[in-house]
């Protein structure tokens, strides 16, 4: 599966935060995947709305971290969790769009 542009949390996962650790359980396979503290927060920002751009964009602001390199990193954390079926494509922007007050 390729990077999705806006990821979203695939219907068929469960997270639990555990101890600064979030915890993924994939329905589907029964496989567990845990992610650290700035796992975590791209976790939580992967809400289908906002693109990688804006997510690595607030995850090196957050932790001070530098740029290229949270991009990259980023970058092939979606891939992975994309490939482990753990994201999908977000809202598409017409849908984005519609939702907007």
């Amino acid at each position: 599966m390729a990077r999705p542009e806006r990821p979203a949390h695939a219907d068929q996962v469960i997270a639990q935060k555990v101890s600064g650790t979030m915890m993924l359980l994939h329905l589907g396979t029964g496989r567990y995947y845990s992610l650290d503290d700035v796992g975590l927060r791209v976790w939580e920002l992967c809400d289908g709305h906002r693109s990688a751009p804006e997510i690595a964009s607030l995850i090196w602001q957050e932790f001070d971290a530098p740029a290229q390199q949270v991009e990259q990193d980023l970058l092939e954390l979606l891939e992975e969790l994309a490939a482990e079926g753990l994201v999908t494509e977000g809202a598409p922007a017409a849908a984005r769009a519609a939702e907007a007050p």
